[in-house]
């Protein structure tokens, strides 16, 4: 009878105890991972890139007093330009930040950066110019009581807002009221034109277009540094409806300096800008009105469409 050798029946139990701790089925080989095949798609540059959509943040517009209102911008959007919202609502959304938000101001939440895109934004709209707590409610200030309220005390910066609140003031039909209002503008401006007669300057805008002569009758009343720009306004407005009418208040621009007599010239010029598609023999003897630069206004009238 063979023997068999005691290494081989060692080696056998090895086996059958493996069997038995790992179980009966045999073990099987992981597979291989399969192969990636990235294929290179031609540029669409027809196609929009689609925008990256970001949650609607509701503004909450309740308050009990103005100073509850605030004027703040999403951090978390491209061009953003500005909404009104609640204070307590600015101060605890971590993407909104004040527009006018002082130096180093610290929020009660930190801030979340803003976002960085690449796009070319156009230019928000006019912010209002004070917030007021009406009914409840946040809103734009409207009336000329309530801008000139929230006017900044600072000369530059409440320049803009007192005479937004006179040219309110003026539309509403409180005339009177306007021109006290500009009146009381501060400051002047570096080459010495007083703010409060660039103030009715923009008074006398709002009658131009509809008005040209009424706008006119305004600045001889009121105004002195700047009755000769609103003369040179007026009579080329009123060019558009009567040559002659309009050239009349260009020959009332009385010379005294150098900027009266540009002022005076750039009228007759306007004018015959406007006349030349129509008539440019007519055009060319307006030209001639001019002190200097008579020529140069000859052949840019003849260059009009």
């Amino acid at each position: 009878m063979a023997k068999i050798p005691l290494q081989f029946l060692g080696g056998m139990a090895i086996s059958l105890l493996a069997v038995l701790l790992v179980g009966c089925t045999p073990p099987i080989p992981t597979p291989a991972p399969p192969v990636m095949i990235i294929t290179a798609l031609p540029p669409d540059y027809t196609r929009p890139i689609p925008p990256t959509l970001t949650p609607d943040l509701i503004p909450d517009l309740s308050c009990s007093q103005d100073s509850d209102c605030a004027f703040a911008y999403r951090t978390d959007r491209c061009c953003p330009c500005g909404a009104i919202y609640n204070r307590e609502q600015v101060e605890n959304t971590r993407c909104l930040r004040y527009a006018d938000e002082p130096e180093g101001y610290r929020y009660r939440k930190w801030r979340t950066p803003r976002r960085s895109c690449s796009v070319v934004c156009s230019p928000c709209y006019q912010p209002p110019l004070g917030l007021v707590c009406d009914a409840g409610t946040c809103r734009e200030a409207q009336t000329w009581q309530e801008i000139l309220s929230a006017c900044d005390p600072d000369v530059e910066k409440g320049r803009w807002c007192r005479i937004t609140a006179a040219v309110t003031a003026f539309q509403a039909g409180e005339r009177d009221q306007a021109v006290a209002i500009c009146a009381d503008v501060p400051g002047a401006a570096p080459y010495g034109i007083p703010y409060s007669e660039e103030c009715l300057l923009n008074l006398a805008r709002t009658l131009k277009e509809k008005d040209p002569l009424a706008s006119a009758a305004f600045c001889r009343e009121h105004m002195d540094a700047q009755l000769i720009t609103c003369l040179n306004e007026a009579g080329e407005a009123l060019s558009h409806s009567d040559v002659e009418a309009g050239l009349a208040l260009c020959r009332e621009i009385a010379v005294e300096n150098t900027n009266d007599r540009f002022q005076k010239d750039a009228c007759f010029h306007n004018i015959a800008m406007g006349v030349a598609p129509k008539d440019l023999e007519y055009a060319q003897r307006i030209c001639e009105m001019m002190s200097e630069r008579v020529e140069d206004c000859k052949d840019t009238a003849a260059r009009q469409p």
